[in-house]
């Protein structure tokens, strides 16, 4: 019963990531008119969804309703705990993928009301109103779905989806690895050929200097003999008794 619960639970959590995966890609193909990759793996499905849904699913299912609460307070409750529960996981998330791979899937500084960029008011409030959508409209139909897939074939879809997963997830750390590894070899290699360069250019500086030291220590008038100044005043003097 437990494993069969679990492999409910991780086949939500995949059809959700994919869910997410349509959503950011349609959502980037209407506000920039091009195509545009989103996710962190190589392949369609965010896994943040697939948490975020999961997550909202589970609690709903541990703190249920009691029969004679409104409406409106059960989708407040869900919709709080939403909310709160996007600006943990987001943040957070965005947190460690920066530190894990030094870059930036997504960022909210141009949007008002937003904390250093990885949270935002307007996106958390949307977090909010799309826990309510799992818990009460997409997650129900489903559950109801999957009850009518046979135990073992939920279970081999569940293997199927993790491996796939955890292939494509090796492949995207690997990529991103070597493509910072690949990124500080040519900036190693860019700085020793800089310091080579530097240090060639003032090699030759140095010998164009000393060049010129010996040049100027070389120099000297040409010698004037007696002979030469007395013509050159002779002809001086003629000049101006002209006059």
């Amino acid at each position: 019963m437990i494993a069969l619960l679990l492999a409910e639970y991780i086949c939500l959590f995949f059809i959700y990531g994919i869910l997410g995966w349509v959503y950011e890609s349609l959502f980037c193909i209407l506000k920039t008119k091009k195509w545009e990759k989103r996710g962190f793996l190589f392949g369609p499905c965010c896994p943040i969804y697939g948490f975020g849904a999961v997550a909202i699913s589970l609690i709903a299912a541990l703190l249920p309703a009691s029969p004679q609460e409104p409406l409106w307070a059960g989708l407040l409750r869900i919709f709080l705990i939403s909310v709160f529960g996007s600006m943990i996981l987001e943040y957070a998330t965005s947190v460690a993928l920066e530190k894990a791979f030094h870059a930036v899937w997504w960022d909210y500084s141009d949007m008002p009301f937003n904390l250093n960029g990885r949270i935002s008011l307007f996106s958390t409030l949307g977090f909010g109103a799309a826990g309510i959508l799992v818990v009460y409209v997409i997650t129900p139909p489903f559950e109801q779905m999957m009850s009518f897939i046979p135990p073992l074939v939920l279970e081999l879809m569940t293997l199927v989806f993790v491996g796939v997963s955890s292939a494509d997830l090796t492949l995207t750390v690997s990529a991103l690895t070597d493509f910072e590894r690949r990124i500080a070899m040519a900036e190693g290699g860019f700085n020793d050929r800089m310091e080579v360069l530097v240090d060639d250019l003032y090699r030759t500086m140095d010998r164009f200097q000393q060049a010129a030291v010996c040049r100027i220590k070389s120099f000297r008038y040409p010698k004037i003999s007696r002979k030469s100044l007395a013509q050159f005043r002779t002809m001086i003097v003629r000049r101006f008794s002209r006059h």
